[in-house]
């Protein structure tokens, strides 16, 4: 049987372009003109309508915007398809936030169509895939107080993963952490659409937002963070986030948290709880290693599951006293990675926008963040061992 297919459109060149591309035989029924009301009641009376194509258009944005939503209140499970004549990251944005399944622009999509809008037809009849079972692996990077070099490390893990990656796999950082929108800024990504915004629109994340809507870095990693414009800490429901982020995991192969400390004990303690590894960064001063003792301490009294996470020693300089090994022993924390960079490629990495990758490829940061990778996507983090000392003197 097949497919009953409504298209709203003024432009005669959508209804060709759509026989053209179309992929299952369609019967395509095209209305123009009217105002919302007029055409929501067209749309009621076309009873069976297996899919909705939709003309956008500065001109009519608003209109069918507000078509959209009022659509999808009626029909939540009919597909509906923005149609463009020029691709418009804002309009492809509002739309997809009004309720759209896909977005389509002629001629950019003239390949790509057919299979999409089979996709969509073949949706509803297809089984839904165990939700667990499809889950990708979660890494978190936590430091116990704010500060840039969270976003620095999880941002150069998340490039590593993914120069690893097999065939159709995905990273996506999602960052938490505080300086707002830190890790954009490093990769030199303007956020169009950030993490408040994915929280928002949790109830219809799917492939087609994140390809339309999510930064993505040049090496193919994909971002969502806070905007860099952010005062304060965002207002963020527990449940709200928990939910984005299991969504979000079944859709990429490895998804990165960059947080700190600040954020709210129950929130940290979920996020440490789902996690397949938790990597704690720290340093080697006093400040920073009394921190993180206090941050360690408040998660055990929560009753948060510790026995996945593990120690990253960050900026490691000889001689200054406190020891990778000695830290761990203290934090009761296996010892997983310790790395060394030259302070004057870091910052100028930050500032210029490129990864160390490609500024300084032989920076021991890199290779060290290469071999964490490697131990990640292997799932054999190795621990190391280290010898007692006076430090849990100094640290009280």
């Amino acid at each position: 049987m097949k497919a009953k297919a409504l298209l709203i459109a003024d432009d005669p060149a959508f209804e060709s372009w759509l026989l053209r591309e179309d992929p299952t035989d369609f019967d395509l029924i095209t209305i123009a003109g009217a105002e919302p009301a007029a055409l929501l009641a067209e749309v009621e009376r076309e009873a069976g309508c297996n899919i909705l194509f939709c003309e956008i258009n500065a001109a009519v944005l608003d209109h069918r915007t507000e078509l959209i939503e009022q659509i999808r209140k009626l029909s939540p499970e009919l597909p509906i398809v923005g149609l463009a004549a020029k691709e418009n990251s804002n309009q492809s944005r509002v739309v997809m936030r009004a309720g759209a399944s896909e977005f389509l622009v002629l001629r950019r999509d003239d390949k790509t169509a057919a299979g999409q809008i089979q996709a969509l037809l073949q949706r509803d009849s297809n089984p839904a895939p165990d939700a667990d079972a499809q889950l990708g692996k979660l890494f978190l990077a936590l430091g116990s107080h704010p500060s840039e070099s969270i976003a620095f490390f999880a941002e150069h893990l998340g490039l590593a993963i993914n120069e690893r990656l097999k065939p159709g796999e995905r990273v996506l950082l999602i960052d938490l952490a505080t300086p707002a929108g830190a890790a954009a800024i490093f990769l030199n990504l303007t956020q169009t659409y950030c993490l408040l915004d994915a929280l928002n629109d949790v109830s219809r994340c799917d492939q087609t937002l994140i390809d339309t809507a999510f930064s993505r870095h040049s090496r193919g990693l994909y971002v969502l963070g806070l905007p860099e414009d952010l005062v304060g800490r965002a207002n963020i429901e527990t449940v709200q986030l928990i939910a984005l982020v299991q969504t979000l995991r079944k859709h990429f192969t490895y998804t990165i948290i960059a947080v700190d400390g600040h954020l709210p004990l129950q929130q940290l303690a979920a996020l440490v709880g789902r996690a397949d590894r938790a990597l704690l960064l720290s340093d080697q001063s006093i400040l920073k290693s009394r921190q993180n003792k206090y941050l360690l301490r408040a998660l055990r009294q929560c009753d948060c599951p510790l026995q996945r996470m593990g120690l990253v020693v960050d900026n490691y300089r000889r001689r200054l006293g406190l020891e990778p090994g000695n830290l761990a022993e203290l934090f009761s924390l296996p010892l997983i990675a310790t790395l060394q960079t030259e302070s004057y490629n870091r910052i100028i990495s930050m500032n210029s926008g490129e990864p160390l990758y490609a500024l300084a490829p032989k920076d021991p940061y890199c290779a060290g963040l290469y071999k964490l990778a490697e131990m990640l996507i292997a799932g054999e983090l190795k621990a190391v061992t280290s010898r007692p000392s006076l430090l849990e003197r100094l640290l009280g």
